[in-house]
């Protein structure tokens, strides 16, 4: 009786074996139909075996899973025979689809089968298939599909599907491989942005850390990393990152101006004065430094060292407006300086010899600003300080008028 039973066992699991290995040639066979192919019924047949015990071992099994959506491509591209359009939606969703069954075919068939042997029959067909998926940007193009209608989730996941097809040893020992060249890193920027958007921000910094030396958008890459991390409150890779941008790009002011900012809003202007130290060493010939320093010393009150630094950096670079007007700001308000401590002083000749000077470096902010408006007429600060120059001598004047009218327009944006 128990013998009798588990023959009868042994016969239904051989069956149930047998009608999924059946199922798989059935599911292949109705992808494959010429006239009619029933790709909704290949897919109903395939996937029980994806997870039965007799089939998901079996390569054959997942090539035919990807197989399927790949004739989905090839049945898309035959409309053209017919003078009909391939739905390219179709197509790109079929090849993200068939991605993961390719790969997992791969995988199994790297195993060494019953006789102890590697075969590698199916990996041979589905790396060109895949090579040829990343030529047509079949999967990327799903993924930018989806970032369009802001599933940023699911369009990463294309991204990374796309960009992990070069690294595969199959693809990449194909004649004609992938290579990973300028527009690899700019598919690889674009993962990185919307993985940043998807809210994954320890993903995001991986990607831009692994790509912000590879040649595309690296200033950039940086600065986002910076932002990244004072989302992440990473204080040290925040300066690490400051650091590394004030050293590859010198001339980028975000860098440098980012540091200083950290180091005067902690109140400490002497540590920052002495980074900026250290960055003219390097970069002696950076008119930016220079006015920034220029800046920080004003803010200290080493009014003589921060003229001279605005003056160097003019003198470097005298078409930048900004300098001409950090150099007439410091003048205007060192001028007011002088006229206060002239109302203050008792000594009339004291007194008349500080309003002398304040009127001479009105004149000199005065002229300063006026260079300013010069390579940028709608610098608004400039025209405001201006008109608080020419309000001190004559209210009245059309000049005065001349000024408070374009300091109203710039306001209004005209």
């Amino acid at each position: 009786m128990k013998k009798s039973l588990l023959i009868f066992v042994m016969c239904i699991f051989a069956a149930i074996a047998f009608a999924q290995k059946s199922n798989v040639k059935k599911a292949n066979r109705e992808s494959e139909a010429l006239e009619k192919p029933d790709f909704y019924k290949a897919i109903d047949l395939i996937e029980p075996a994806l997870t039965d015990s007799t089939t998901r071992d079996d390569p054959y099994t997942w090539w035919v899973a990807g197989h399927i959506y790949d004739r989905q491509i090839a049945y898309e591209n035959d409309k053209l025979m017919n003078n009909s359009s391939p739905d390219e939606t179709v197509k790109q969703e079929s090849a993200y689809s068939a991605f993961d069954y390719f790969v997992k075919a791969a995988e199994l068939e790297k195993l060494p089968n019953a006789k102890g042997k590697v075969v590698d029959k199916y990996t041979k067909k589905l790396a060109e298939t895949l090579k040829w998926y990343y030529e047509a940007m079949l999967i990327f193009n799903f993924g930018v599909y989806q970032a369009e209608n802001e599933d940023y989730k699911v369009a990463v996941k294309a991204f990374e599907k796309h960009l992990a097809i070069p690294d595969l040893p199959y693809v990449a020992a194909l004649k004609g491989a992938p290579k990973k060249d300028s527009v690899y890193y700019k598919m690889k920027y674009y993962d990185a942005i919307y993985t940043e958007l998807s809210k994954d921000t320890v993903s995001a910094i991986a990607k831009y850390e692994s790509i912000k030396n590879k040649g595309f958008e690296e200033n950039k890459i940086c600065q986002l990393l910076y932002s990244l991390y004072i989302a992440k409150e990473d204080d040290a890779n925040m300066v690490k990152i400051l650091n590394e941008g004030i050293e590859r790009f010198p001339n980028e002011p975000f860098y440098l101006g980012t540091m200083i900012n950290r180091y005067v809003a902690a109140e400490r202007n002497l540590e920052a004065i002495e980074y900026l130290n250290k960055a003219i060493e390097r970069n002696p010939s950076n008119s930016v430094y220079y006015t920034i320093r220029g800046n920080l010393l004003s803010n200290i009150g080493s009014k003589k060292e921060a003229l001279e630094n605005y003056d160097r950096a003019i003198e470097i670079d005298p078409t930048k407006a900004e300098f001409w007007l950090n150099k007439g700001d410091f003048l205007y308000n060192d001028a007011l300086y002088l006229t206060k401590t002239a109302d203050a002083t008792k000594d009339i000749r004291e007194a008349e010899l500080l309003r002398t000077q304040s009127k001479h470096k009105l004149n000199e902010a005065k002229n300063c600003l006026t260079m300013t408006v010069e390579i940028d007429e709608a610098n608004l600060a400039a025209y405001k300080i201006l008109r608080n120059i020419e309000f001190r001598v004559n209210a009245e004047s059309a000049e005065y008028k001349r000024l408070a009218d374009r300091v109203k327009q710039i306001e209004q944006g005209e």
